[in-house]
């Protein structure tokens, strides 16, 4: 049984890292120029844009496995065996089509923008696995999109080849509580720290 393999942009976790260190340094000073009440009555918003830039940047991922892959968006998870994928498409963003039509769209793998289309070579995308004699910048490897399409289709197609059997209806989606109490509990905060009246 092969490891598990995690796809999520280097990108935008570089971008989460440098946004929590800037809220850190900014609650450092906070706290040492204006004092520990200052950092309680007024550090909640700080927290918040940290907590945010996880959320959107860290927390969004697509795990392949052997048995399922694994589609995880901010505060939702999907879970789809191989036997209920029916397509892969990467127009927009990864998009996972079940055996029912659903279609699942991952926020860790988007399509790239225009200007990153525009730059995309005809022999980068003409390379690409799939179906079809159609293919856009978005089935590119070098885009976040196309290369976690890629990397789905290919283990899907190792699946088929192995006789995997159908599991027409087997996807699970799930709510994740943890992110989203944390979520509205800090906008909470926030809100509160900004609409109190000044002393």
């Amino acid at each position: 049984m092969s490891q598990p393999v995690v796809f999520r942009p280097r990108g935008g976790v570089v971008l989460a890292v440098i946004a929590i260190v800037v809220c850190a340094v900014a609650l450092v000073f906070l706290a040492v120029y204006d004092g520990i009440p200052a950092l309680v009555r007024w550090g909640w918003p700080i927290v918040l844009i940290a907590w945010g830039s996880w959320l959107l940047y860290v927390r969004p991922a697509v795990t392949v496995t052997d048995g399922f892959v694994e589609i995880r968006n901010i505060v939702r998870t999907h879970r789809v065996p191989w036997g209920d994928v029916d397509d892969v498409d990467s127009r927009y963003a990864l998009t996972i089509v079940t055996a029912s039509g659903r279609r699942i769209r991952a926020w860790a793998a988007p399509a790239p923008g225009a200007r990153a289309a525009l730059s995309t070579r005809r022999e980068e995308v003409n390379r690409t696995p799939g179906d079809g004699d159609t293919r856009r910048p978005s089935d590119s490897e070098n885009s976040h999109s196309g290369g976690a399409a890629a990397l789905v289709r290919r283990h899907l197609d190792a699946y088929r080849r192995e006789g995997g059997t159908a599991l027409a209806g087997a996807t699970t989606t799930t709510w994740d509580a943890a992110p989203i109490g944390v979520t509205v509990a800090l906008a909470a905060a926030a809100a509160l720290s900004v609409a109190w009246p000044h002393a």
